[in-house]
């Protein structure tokens, strides 16, 4: 495994109950614009963690994303080094309208066990949400305060992203 600097966590912005699979993931970041998606190579989160709690693979260890799908790396303000996206189906309400913390009690397990295996794994690591990502200002996703979630399951200081 390739190092890794930065885990990004993100919500894939679906309505709450909404099942979310990884094959309308990639079809979501795939297609091309004039079919409703975004028209890239290849997905950009590599992992999504469903309603339920389980974790699905989406772009393999072996196989890391080395394109920079999102943006981060743009401007003045960019970050620079190798990130890793952790998504968790749901971001909205029902209707898909509003931004709601969705995330089940399963989800926050999951989220919690992968977010302590990176930070052991990496010990340099930063933890931080897609809306603390310099360049996606405004950007209100995930809908929870990563960084004070961090600290409540016990991430330490020094790997919770504080800024470039």
């Amino acid at each position: 495994m390739k190092k890794v600097d930065y885990l990004i966590l993100l919500s894939t912005e679906t309505g709450e109950g909404q099942e979310v699979s990884k094959a309308d993931i990639i079809e979501q970041h795939t297609n091309s614009p004039s079919m409703g998606g975004f028209g890239w190579k290849r997905p950009g989160i590599d992992y999504l963690i469903a309603a339920d709690g389980s974790l699905e693979t989406i772009i393999p260890e072996e196989s890391p994303n080395v394109v920079d799908l999102w943006g981060i790396g743009e401007g003045k303000d960019g970050m620079t080094g190798v990130p890793k996206y952790l998504a968790y189906v749901g971001g909205k309400t029902t209707k898909g309208t509003k931004d709601k913390d969705t995330r089940t009690d399963e989800q926050q397990d999951t989220l919690a066990t992968v977010v302590k295996f990176y930070v052991r794994k990496f010990p340099n690591i930063q933890v931080l949400g897609f809306n603390q990502v310099p360049t996606k200002e405004g950007v209100e996703n995930p809908v929870f305060d990563v960084s004070e979630w961090c600290r409540e399951i016990g991430v330490p200081e020094r790997n919770i992203f504080k800024g470039v």
